[in-house]
């Protein structure tokens, strides 16, 4: 979609995104070596007590989902940056996130061409819990 085709309010959700245990250990093992996301026994004895997803991998992975959907498509210049980022429940092996975007701001740029658009998702598990918030801006075709 083009800037122009934006409405501020427009909602948009995406598919589930299942969390697998091993997907968990391996983004951990690149990304976030934490033992929380390694460890089963140790993660046992954490504070969330057992293994959970890095909030990066959570991120991720919802995000793939939001792109798949293809809203922006090729009329996708650019992101322009992360506002907020909050995580606000663990997202544990076997969740399913889906992802709820909603423009929520949009500006013409002064070079007529390109227009920002401000979006805020939310992002809840199969059991309709909230486990992450966050606010992106992105650059698009007029």
């Amino acid at each position: 979609m083009k800037f122009n085709e934006f409405e501020v309010g427009d909602n948009f959700l995406t598919a589930p995104y299942t969390v697998t245990k091993e997907e968990i250990i391996e983004f951990a093992e690149k990304y976030d070596p934490q033992h929380m996301h390694l460890d089963e026994e140790k993660a046992k004895n954490g504070p969330f007590g057992g293994l959970i997803a890095s909030g990066l991998h959570s991120l991720a992975g919802v995000w793939s989902k939001w792109v798949a959907l293809d809203v922006v498509g090729e009329d996708a210049i650019g992101g322009a940056g992360i506002e907020r980022l909050n995580w606000l429940l663990p997202v544990r092996p076997d969740d399913q996130l889906i992802g709820e975007f909603q423009i929520s701001q949009k500006r013409k740029l002064s070079d007529g061409v390109r227009g920002l658009i401000v979006i805020d998702a939310k992002v809840h598990n199969q059991n309709g819990k909230e486990v992450m918030e966050f606010t992106l801006k992105a650059i698009i075709r007029a």
